[in-house]
């Protein structure tokens, strides 16, 4: 469904909650280039 909405290559990870532990500890580790392309809500 993703792929077919944004036609971006998708891969799923072996191990998605890791993946998400990750990608989580690297966007910590940059906060201020978090707030430079975060959205609004």
């Amino acid at each position: 469904l993703l792929r077919q909405e944004t036609d971006l290559p998708i891969t799923v990870g072996d191990d998605p909650l890791s993946c998400v532990a990750l990608g989580t500890g690297k966007v910590l580790d940059e906060l201020e280039l978090l707030k430079k392309v975060a959205i609004p809500a």
